[in-house]
């Protein structure tokens, strides 16, 4: 017995030992019989924008102010880091207007698109001519795809512009995305002198599909044209959603002043839903969650859109940019106003005129300024400097946006007056929104006093506080002695 005990103890301490012990092998998952499969994303978040028409970034004057690409990078970080599989798309007419400022505008857009890592864009009737400027020359197709599947004169091309783009989420969903554009737009750039062929955004979808189909798990269809248009996409098999990113004023949707998101519709036809964009003069992004099933089709969709309010800080990135095209805009400002007073001058010595009495006509200002006002209505004048109106042009100054042509007017005094405001440099008496900038210009008044001077009413204060700067603007409040 003693020794049996002992050939049992030596058998245990063998089949105990490391070099005895069998391999462990690891559980066999049902969800892991086939690894592509199991690794795809049973989910997509799909954001866009659209229809920004040079609006890159929000007027800070007031709450209300929506917009901008710094508010919208500091969602999109916030999205990112809690969704694996984002993608983010530009649906067109991000740029607008043909001045100096719109084309500054569109080297800050497309600086944008690249920063905000957009993952394609599709242009609009802007991009393509409309406003005057081919602004498809702004944008690097390497860095953003450009897609522009039924415009034969630019796929192919040597710019690099493309009709349909697969891309690759981190969870290995592949989205194919074709963009399209609405074939009337070649009437109209027709009646604009522009000679554009835009094909059948039809007939090319059902040639691309095939192709597209065979290399994705979820086909998108991008498509810069009205939404009554969009149902006949529905008919090509294979397209699983259908944006539409060409928006009209009235189909604006505006949120609640106490909430920065909008619920949007989500419409379906046959097996292809279709979502109507409502992001415009970049105010807001629109986002669009997926639920998939295991075979990549879409079982549920939902479509918001977040208006970028103050509640999101501008990301300094973005800032930086702004910092750079604020400084330019600056430069063609100042240049602007000394070419055209040398252009005057000029134009005036040649009739014989002395530079000397030009200088001063030209100089000459009808305005008196606040000090001078002050000497008769103290009482007012005190009032006034309490206000925001008296520290206007600071609001500006905070966002180096002083020299800003499209802000200007509306934070200081006779912008649009002979002889006002010009710039603050040349002008500095006449920045912030003083008494003249409401009564007219004082100097006559000033000189001979009279009891009709300076009559204002609510369409005065209604140039600058309109409904969408300041909706809660009320003129009897702000009429009312304080």
């Amino acid at each position: 017995m003693k020794l049996l005990a002992l050939l049992m103890a030596v058998l245990t301490l063998a089949m105990a030992s490391p070099s005895a012990k069998a391999p462990k092998s690891k559980p066999i998952s049902a969800g892991k019989k086939s690894t592509a499969k199991s690794s795809k994303s049973s989910s997509l978040v799909l954001l866009y924008t659209s229809c920004a028409r040079g609006q890159i970034r929000a007027c800070n004057c007031t709450k209300f102010q929506f917009g901008g690409y710094g508010r919208e990078l500091t969602l999109l970080k916030s999205i990112r880091k809690s969704n694996k599989d984002v993608l983010l798309l530009e649906g067109g007419d991000a740029t607008a207007g043909d001045d100096f400022q719109a084309k500054l505008k569109a080297e800050v857009t497309s600086s944008a698109l690249t920063l905000l890592g957009y993952a394609a864009m599709v242009p609009g009737e802007y991009e393509l001519g409309k406003g005057g400027v081919h602004y498809l020359d702004y944008f690097d197709p390497k860095s953003v795809p450009v897609l522009c599947a039924n415009i034969p004169s630019l796929c192919g091309t040597q710019q690099g512009f493309v009709p349909y783009v697969i891309l690759k989420t981190k969870r290995n969903l592949r989205v194919g995305v074709i963009g399209l554009l609405n074939d009337a737009i070649t009437q109209e750039m027709k009646r604009r002198g522009i000679e554009l062929l835009v094909t059948d955004p039809v007939a090319k979808l059902k040639s691309l599909m095939p192709k597209v189909r065979a290399k994705s798990d979820l086909v998108v269809v991008v498509y810069h044209g009205m939404p009554d248009t969009a149902g006949r996409f529905a008919a090509v098999k294979g397209v699983d959603l259908v944006l539409c990113t060409h928006i009209m004023g009235r189909d604006f949707l505006f949120p609640d002043k106490s909430t920065n998101e909008v619920n949007a519709t989500v419409d379906k036809k046959d097996d292809t839903y279709i979502i109507k964009g409502g992001t415009a003069t970049n105010w807001s992004l629109g986002r669009i969650d997926l639920a998939l099933s295991s075979s990549g089709k879409i079982k549920n969709a939902t479509h918001r859109l977040f208006y970028l309010d103050r509640r999101y800080n501008e990301d300094p990135a973005m800032v930086k940019v702004y910092d750079e095209y604020n400084n330019k805009v600056t430069a063609a400002v100042l240049d602007q106003s000394k070419n055209m007073r040398s252009e005057m001058e000029t134009l005036l010595v040649k009739r014989g005129v002395s530079v000397d009495n030009i200088r001063t006509r030209l100089r000459k200002s009808p305005f008196a300024g606040d000090g001078k006002c002050k000497e008769c209505h103290s009482d007012l004048h005190d009032n006034w400097s309490k206000t925001r109106h008296a520290r206007a042009m600071f609001t500006l100054d905070k966002t180096n946006q002083g020299f800003d042509p499209e802000c200007v007017a509306c934070h200081v005094t006779g912008a649009n007056a002979r002889n006002g405001f010009t710039n603050k440099k040349e002008t500095p008496e006449l920045v912030n929104v003083q008494c003249e900038a409401c009564h007219g210009p004082g100097l006559k008044h000033c000189e001979s006093p009279t009891s009709d001077y300076g009559a204002v009413g609510e369409e005065t204060c209604r140039s600058c506080h309109t409904n969408e700067r300041t909706p809660d603007f009320d003129f009897d409040t702000a009429a009312s002695p304080h």
